[in-house]
């Protein structure tokens, strides 16, 4: 029979869990917020451009480094990082913004990737193929940078195209930056596709209550079939984010990922509990720290927020799909 003392622990560990989850889906609402509040901007204000100057004259110190001397290159990005992170969440939504936090973020990829050969072709954005090949980006560190140049030239296009400047190759960036913005929608169409796929194996409650009330199934498949599916569609959904920039678009798609992954992680830990077979013949005593393990029913609440929050995550992205296919 379960002691008091277990029956405390386990009501403890059912709210912690559930705290921490709710916690979870309010930190990753708030990114959305930040970065993906709304579609692309095409007006620029004076002060995003001085700060923009800033933030592309800071890139381009570490590309001059990254290329001559990477112990410099990481003791540059040492100084300014996390403060790069910093200025370019104060910009205004558009796309200064979104390609400035993209450089951003690869120039600090890059001090994390070895010299392991890359395979351009592979890659599913065809401007990133091109540049692959043409900069002889033949490692992941290299291909990151050049990645990076790239949305740094995009950006410093825009600047100079608000500064007044109607250069050849200012427009020809701005050409291609518009079109590979048409080119983020398709993309995300695809991740969006793979994870709405994932959504129609589980089963969403809007409340505790319903949970409670209901008690279905977390899933219309079984834990085997939507851990498979779940490897092939997350793979896709990853394939995409990486050649996704980090505009709105991305936030909802990554973070419903990651609810779809984090759910079944959790769900993991009460199927295997039981599906475990005790001997019957047995009588042993059963290891106490396993009688105060999480309760099965804390856990599969914590799965299931996690699948209603990628629900939100998914509708957040079809709505800017359908915003962006109108303008």
């Amino acid at each position: 029979m379960n002691s008091p003392k277990a029956a405390a622990y386990r009501l403890f560990v059912f709210k912690s869990l559930v705290f921490v989850a709710f916690v979870c889906a309010a930190v990753a609402a708030g990114h959305s917020e930040v970065y993906g509040g709304g579609l692309s901007d095409s007006s620029l204000r004076e002060k995003d451009v001085r700060k923009g100057e800033k933030i592309v004259a800071e890139l381009r110190r570490l590309e001059r480094l990254a290329a001559t001397d990477f112990q410099g290159y990481r003791a540059l990005a040492g100084k300014l990082y996390p403060g790069l992170f910093v200025k370019v969440s104060e910009l205004r939504d558009g796309d200064l913004k979104t390609d400035l936090t993209t450089a951003v973020f690869l120039y600090e990829q890059a001090l994390r990737e070895s010299d392991a050969a890359v395979d351009c072709a592979a890659e599913l954005r065809s401007v990133y193929r091109r540049v692959c090949a043409e900069e002889e980006s033949d490692t992941a560190l290299k291909f990151l940078r050049a990645k990076a140049r790239l949305h740094t030239r995009w950006a410093e296009a825009l600047i100079q195209s608000h500064r007044g400047a109607e250069d050849a190759a200012s427009s020809a960036a701005l050409e291609e930056m518009r079109a590979e913005r048409r080119n983020d929608l398709a993309l995300a169409e695809k991740a969006l596709l793979a994870l709405k796929t994932l959504g129609k194996e589980v089963h969403v409650y809007s409340s505790l209550a319903e949970f409670q009330e209901q008690r279905a199934a977390l899933a219309r498949v079984s834990f085997e079939r939507l851990s498979e599916d779940a490897v092939s569609a997350l793979r896709e959904v990853d394939r995409v984010l990486q050649s996704l920039p980090r505009g709105p678009l991305f936030y909802p798609l990554y973070h419903a990922r990651n609810f779809y992954s984090d759910g079944l992680f959790w769900w993991r830990k009460t199927y295997r509990r039981r599906q475990a077979v005790v001997d019957a013949n047995s009588f042993t005593e059963r290891d106490g720290a396993e009688s105060l393990g999480p309760d099965a029913d804390a856990v599969d609440y914590t799965v299931s927020i996690n699948w209603r929050n990628a629900a939100k995550r998914i509708r957040r992205a079809e709505q800017l799909i359908a915003t962006a296919k109108t303008r």
